[in-house]
């Protein structure tokens, strides 16, 4: 996921930028477990706990902070479950949760599912331009891994005029 690259190619005016107010805090947290494992149950009902006690306190932001860190730090699985439950209860950020989600299975080399949740956040109202990106991207690696470019098409049918349409068209 190319989202690192996206927020590089950004003016310093469009790049989003997160602030602190009031009393509003970020927490962070990092499963200790080697990359590519999952959690166990326990520490998956201590994420949960966390986000929630955080979105009852109408701090959204944080919640997503701490999802954000579980994909920074190679936690997919437990990040794909925190944005589900931010998702559940903040429809509002359906369109972010659902692009993080599709970073998290994009790491995780399921290029299918990464490009279903880039849809879906599309469909949310999710920066289009982010999501031409990531969903090219995907379709590429889908593409170089099986040689299917159904995902390719899907990218040009969503994207008819995007930066990554020369390259697409040569995969047809």
């Amino acid at each position: 996921m190319g989202l690192l690259d996206w927020f590089k190619k950004q003016t310093k005016k469009d790049a989003i930028e997160l602030k602190e107010e009031g009393n509003q805090r970020s927490i962070y947290a990092t499963l200790n477990k080697a990359q590519g494992e999952g959690i166990s149950h326990k520490e998956a009902q201590a994420m949960q706990a966390e986000i929630l006690e955080l979105l009852s306190k109408e701090d959204k932001n944080s919640a997503i902070n701490f999802a954000c860190q579980l994909l920074a730090k190679g936690q997919y699985e437990a990040c794909i479950k925190a944005f589900e439950k931010i998702m559940e209860q903040e429809p509002s950020e359906k369109g972010t949760c659902e692009n993080q989600i599709g970073a998290a299975y994009f790491f995780l080399g399921k290029y299918p599912e990464a490009i279903a949740h880039y849809l879906l956040s599309l469909q949310n109202g999710f920066d289009t331009e982010m999501l031409d990106y990531n969903i090219w991207e995907a379709a590429e690696e889908h593409y170089k891994a099986t040689g299917d470019n159904t995902f390719v098409k899907t990218y040009l049918q969503h994207f008819p005029e995007g930066e990554a349409r020369a390259a697409a068209v040569k995969l047809l």
